[in-house]
Formats: structure tokens, C-alpha cells, sequence
């Protein structure tokens, strides 16, 4: 049984990759005339046609909000949204947002040299020293589905669950979108009609970007735990029961209308509930390599010695 459970990790590791899901990212150029030139080259390029497929609005922060459909030539294009000259005071001067993960090299290409052409800055300046607002890093696991877990996260305090028409959980949320959040949701796999378990960690670090590499594991703190766990404690109740109470208010929420002795019983059922992945902090030892992939190590400043 101990050489099947470490075969399957090593085969659980092998397929789940880890992502580098999301990048928000503000830089500042103290010179206004120069932002006013940029919020210009960016119209220019939208009324003249430039960019096949951009779209340029106005928000509530930003005069020119741009959605930038890359690489420039090709089917398969990733979406970018470049934003210039703020309406607000402390609001920055540029913004970028985009998943990295699913941008082609290519795209990246045309996306780098459409930066360095329109901002006053250098790529490497921006990506090195702009803000990272936000970043979103993400696993699949093939082989698993959020009805089969109950995710818990040690550093949340607040709880939030999505059910599908049929009442099984689709989305787990731990955590709040203004600080860290954690997320669990039903990922559909490509060119299949089945999906898998994706666990998502979602930050907002707002640290200069050549930090980014030396973030701190975000999956430490998470446990993937067996929905069926509550069995072991041979309760009169269902594990169903337990396990989506559980995933609304956490462990103190099941155990208030148990006695004392039920509630022994269901702690020690909990504290030792192996984990359904228990090697998930491995992962993250993947993080240069994901950044490596998107292309985006010499963006980011990766010393010589992290480099893929």
C-alpha cells in the first residue's frame, strides 16, 4: 500500500504544472506630458487600425483603457488590457493586466515591443519596478474534483461556497478579495467535455517586481481534506452533511450542535484525516520554471543562479 501511495504521488506530480495564472502590475513615470503621449500613441493606434481587434474605452480610473488582442498575427490570441493617464490623484500612472500562462511567445513579443514603443520607460523597467498589484498562481489536478474536498486555508478567516442547479459545490472561496484568497473551482479541460480541481491562490503582494521571484509559497498554508472524512468518527450523520457545513463555517461551524462526545470524536477524525494531496507545497518549487515558461525571467530580473 506504501509503494502504490508513493507511486501515485510521483505520477500526481508529474501531471499537475504548476501556473502563473495572472499579472497586475502599475508603474509610475513621474513626467505627465510623457503619460499624455502615451494616452495619444494608444488612440492613434485604435483610430488609425494599427492593432487588429483593439478596443479602447475610458474608466473611472484610467482616460485610456485598452484591450489588446496578441500576437497581432495569428488564431489563437490572448487578450491585454493596457491602461494610461489617471483620472484621480494616487491612482498610477500605467497599468497592465494579463494571464501569462496563456500568452504565446509571440504574443508576448508583439505585447513587449508595443510597451517599449509607447511608454517612455524600458520593458525591464517597468516589469522590474512597477507595482505588482496583483498575481494569481494555479493547479490542476486531473484525477480530482471540488466535491471530493474540503479546502481549508490556516491564514482565512472567512468562507464562501458556490453550488451548482443540483446543490454540489462548483467554487470554494477562503479568504477576501482585498487580501489573499484561495480558491477552489471545477477548471473545464481542453478538447474535453470533463473538467478537474483547480486550487487557485490569489494575491495581492504590491511589491516592486523584481521581488516577485522570492514570494513566499502561497500553498503552504492550504490543506486539501478527503470530504468523506467524517466517517472515521462514526457519527449518526451523513459525511455530506458534515463536510458542507464544514465548507461554510469551518470546523467550529460542524461541531456546535454535537455533544461532547460527538465532538471528540469528529476533532479526531479532522486532526487525523489524511490529506488528499499531501505533498502540495512541493509545487511551488516550480515557480522559476513557470516564470521561465511565460517567458518572463529577463523581465523580472531572475538572477543567473535561478534561471531555468
Amino acid at each position: 500500500n506504501n509503494d502504490q501511495h508513493k507511486a501515485s504521488l510521483i505520477n500526481l506530480n508529474e501531471k499537475v504544472i504548476l501556473k502563473f495564472d495572472r499579472l497586475s502590475q502599475c508603474y509610475n513615470e513621474s513626467d505627465p506630458d510623457l503619460v499624455k503621449s502615451t494616452c495619444g500613441l494608444l488612440l492613434d493606434d485604435h483610430y488609425q487600425k494599427n492593432i487588429p481587434g483593439m478596443k479602447v474605452t475610458a474608466n473611472a480610473r484610467y482616460h485610456v483603457s485598452c484591450q489588446i488582442p496578441v500576437p497581432f498575427s495569428g488564431v489563437k490570441k490572448s487578450i491585454i488590457t493596457l491602461e494610461a493617464g489617471p483620472r484621480r490623484p494616487g491612482v498610477s500612472s500605467f497599468r497592465i493586466d494579463f494571464n501569462p500562462a496563456k500568452l504565446s511567445s509571440s504574443g508576448l513579443t508583439d505585447f513587449l515591443s508595443l510597451l517599449q514603443s509607447s511608454i517612455d520607460a524600458d520593458t525591464t523597467e517597468y516589469f522590474r519596478h512597477g507595482k505588482v498589484t496583483r498575481c494569481d498562481f494555479a493547479l490542476d489536478f486531473p484525477e480530482h474534483h471540488v466535491v471530493d474536498v474540503i479546502v481549508r486555508s490556516s491564514r482565512t478567516q472567512k468562507h464562501g461556497l458556490y453550488s451548482d442547479r443540483y446543490g454540489d459545490p462548483q467554487t470554494i472561496y477562503c479568504g477576501t478579495p482585498r487580501s489573499r484568497c484561495v480558491v477552489a473551482y471545477e477548471k473545464p479541460i481542453e478538447g474535453s467535455s470533463d473538467s478537474c480541481l483547480r486550487l487557485e491562490c490569489r494575491l495581492k503582494p504590491g511589491i516592486p517586481g523584481h521581488q516577485l521571484i522570492n514570494l513566499k509559497n502561497p500553498f503552504a498554508s492550504i490543506n486539501l481534506i478527503p470530504e468523506n472524512f467524517s466517517e472515521l468518527a462514526e457519527l449518526p450523520i451523513h459525511h455530506q452533511f458534515i463536510a458542507d457545513s464544514i465548507r461554510i463555517g469551518g470546523l467550529k461551524r460542524a461541531l456546535r450542535p454535537l455533544n461532547t462526545a460527538q465532538r471528540k470524536q469528529l476533532k479526531a477524525a479532522y486532526s487525523t484525516a489524511s490529506p488528499l494531496i499531501p505533498d502540495l507545497n512541493a509545487f511551488w518549487a516550480q515557480w522559476p520554471e513557470a516564470l521561465d515558461c511565460c517567458g518572463l525571467a529577463k523581465e523580472f530580473g531572475i538572477p543567473k543562479s535561478t534561471e531555468i
